[in-house]
C-alpha cells in the first residue's frame, strides 16, 4: 500500500509559561531553522503520545522543569501550512518544579505581552499573541 504524507498534520505543544504577568519567550537554537526568530517554548509530539505528555516532555527538554499537568490550561489551536502542515496547540502554565535554564542554548525572555512586538517572533505565533493582548485574566504566576 502506497502511504502519502504530503497532507499528514504534524502536532505541535507550545508552553505559555507565565510568572508575575509575564510570558516566556526562548530563541530557536542555532543550526535550526528560523533560527534567532522568538516563539513559546515547545515542540512536536511523538508517535503515540498524548499532548500533556508531549508538552511536559518538550519543557523538560528545552528547559529542564517538570510542568504541574493538572494545573495546565488548554489556550487554543490553529493549523498552519509550512512545508507540512502543523497543528499548533497552546497550552497556559503557570506552575512547575525546578529553574527554567536554557537546555538547548537558546535566549530566554520575560516580556510583557504588550512587549512580543519588540521581538522577531514567529510568525506563527501572531494568532496567539493577538488573542493574549485581548485577555483580561492572567494566571496569578509564580
Amino acid at each position: 500500500m502506497l502511504i502519502i504524507e504530503a497532507n499528514k498534520v504534524v502536532d505541535i505543544v507550545i508552553g505559555i509559561l507565565f510568572k508575575n504577568k509575564r510570558v516566556l519567550i526562548a530563541s530557536r537554537p542555532p543550526l535550526k531553522i528560523f533560527s534567532g526568530y522568538y516563539e513559546f517554548p515547545g515542540g512536536k509530539v511523538e508517535k503515540g503520545e498524548f499532548l500533556l505528555e508531549a508538552l511536559y516532555r518538550e519543557l523538560n527538554e528545552e528547559l529542564k522543569i517538570k510542568v504541574e499537568l493538572n494545573k495546565v490550561i488548554f489556550f487554543t489551536n490553529y493549523k498552519i501550512q509550512r512545508e507540512k502542515k502543523l497543528n499548533l496547540n497552546f497550552f497556559i502554565c503557570d506552575e512547575w518544579e525546578g529553574k527554567i535554564f536554557p537546555n538547548e542554548k537558546q535566549n530566554l525572555f520575560w516580556v510583557e505581552i504588550s512587549q512580543l512586538s519588540n521581538f522577531k517572533i514567529l510568525k506563527s505565533n501572531y494568532k496567539v499573541i493577538k488573542m493574549l493582548k485581548r485577555q483580561t485574566l492572567f494566571p496569578r504566576g509564580k
